[in-house]
């Protein structure tokens, strides 16, 4: 009898290939994060946006896929180059002054869905929706957070984040070390605007 090691296939359903609709449905603030590249060691402030996708049904409830950002609006950061694409429009510098992440939640678009070699789904391209404009309602509630809420004592919204989203806030540079049970009193507001998308 032979015991044989293979690599893992999840059985989580993955996003298929291709252009999807699909709507806005979290913005999260994952704070001031811990990044390592060729032994260089930074710090940036990273979001988490996650989409439903109304016309790829799992178990009769939309799919979803997300997508990790450093939050910036540079025409060459991640954020900055989606936002331009989604939007059909560039920034200007009066918007990428105060520029309010959260207005991306409840807004439709259109994502090119690709699957890495390794089989991982991942977003390559986000489009407006397209001259139809149709789309379902949306299905999964909004949610947006804030780190700035959890230093003042609001953990409503944390506690209803995922274990693993929970656990990368806990590391983030603005958490690092406090006492999780405190709810504290100095708050970080990070007024990010209020310019509409």
């Amino acid at each position: 009898m032979s015991i044989i090691a293979k690599s893992g296939e999840s059985s989580y359903p993955k996003v298929p290939i291709g252009v999807h609709k699909a709507r806005c449905i979290k913005v999260i603030d994952l704070g001031t994060q811990r990044q390592e590249y060729s032994g260089e060691i930074s710090w940036k402030r990273q979001i988490l946006v996650i989409w439903e996708l109304p016309e790829e049904l799992n178990n009769d409830q939309p799919m979803t896929i997300s997508k990790f950002y450093t939050l910036s609006l540079h025409e060459k950061a991640n954020l900055g180059m989606d936002l331009t694409s989604w939007r059909g429009r560039s920034f200007t510098e009066t918007e990428k002054q105060g520029f309010d992440v959260t207005n991306l939640i409840g807004v439709p678009c259109q994502l090119n869905v690709m699957h890495k070699d390794n089989g991982k789904e991942h977003i390559s391209s986000i489009m407006p929706l397209g001259k139809d404009g149709k789309i379902a309602e949306q299905f999964n509630p909004s949610v947006s957070f804030d780190i700035g809420d959890f230093q003042k004592g609001q953990k409503e919204t944390f506690n209803q984040l995922s274990e693993g989203i929970r656990k990368m806030i806990l590391r983030s540079k603005e958490l690092d070390g406090i006492d999780q049970t405190d709810n504290g009193d100095e708050g970080n507001d990070n007024d990010l605007g209020s310019i509409p998308f």
